[in-house]
């Protein structure tokens, strides 16, 4: 049920030179859906204005609500992210959005982004991947460089305890001794049995989904979450 509530901050971390995790203490009646979203009330000054964020952690994880933000410089939402410090509280209105796995499909799960668009997928791996122990879980995630990388110890922790989870993750800048270039490259041939979850910035989630289209997959085994 979408409720408005306010959320206090906990913890800010930085992640990596541009990216922070914020983690808000949130009313133990506040519940999700692993893949949802949260509008936030953000506010500088007289100046409010409305931004929405993917929540990270799972909802087996409760009175939490974790962000992972990408910070812009003169962003608006940056600015407001950047002064804020522990302690401080926000207008949250959710849980929003329909990006949740399919859980009654036979198929594979293939999760695909880039950047922050890691966010939503590490919710919906974390939740999930205990719960099926017998079906594929894939991700493909790119990042420009090797500094960029997110959660990279989580998911290989999660890589090496759950046989069925496979981790790539794929660099589009530099050199490093994993996968080079773009999560379109590693889709594989064979596309079919597989539910696809694509998240990250418009160009890779349009240009993704049509790649799969053109290739034959149904358009109901391919979901996506779009970033502006």
């Amino acid at each position: 049920m979408i409720s408005t509530f306010k959320a206090k901050l906990n913890i800010k971390e930085q992640l990596t030179a541009d990216v922070l995790r914020l983690s808000f203490q949130v009313p133990k009646q506040f519940s999700f859906k692993a893949g949802q979203f949260v509008s936030l009330q953000l506010k500088q000054g007289e100046v409010q204005h409305p931004r929405s964020y993917s929540i990270l952690n799972p909802p087996s994880e409760p009175e939490k609500l974790d962000l992972c933000v990408k910070i812009v410089e003169t962003g608006f939402a940056s600015n407001v992210f950047k002064q804020m410090k522990n302690g401080d509280e926000l207008a949250v209105k959710g849980p929003l959005g329909h990006f949740m796995l399919d859980e009654q499909t036979d198929n594979e799960h293939w999760f695909i982004g880039a950047g922050t668009g890691i966010t939503p997928l590490h919710s919906l791996i974390k939740e999930h991947l205990p719960n099926f122990p017998s079906k594929k879980f894939c991700l493909l995630i790119g990042y420009k460089n090797v500094q960029d990388l997110l959660f990279h110890e989580e998911f290989l922790k999660m890589k090496a305890r759950y046989e069925n989870f496979s981790y790539i993750p794929i660099i589009s800048r530099g050199t490093w001794d994993g996968k080079i270039g773009h999560v379109q490259d590693y889709l594989g041939e064979d596309l079919q049995n597989k539910t696809f979850y694509i998240c990250g910035l418009k160009d890779l989630v349009l240009e993704t989904a049509g790649l799969l289209l053109n290739r034959g997959v149904e358009p109901k085994n391919i979901k996506f979450e779009r970033y502006n």
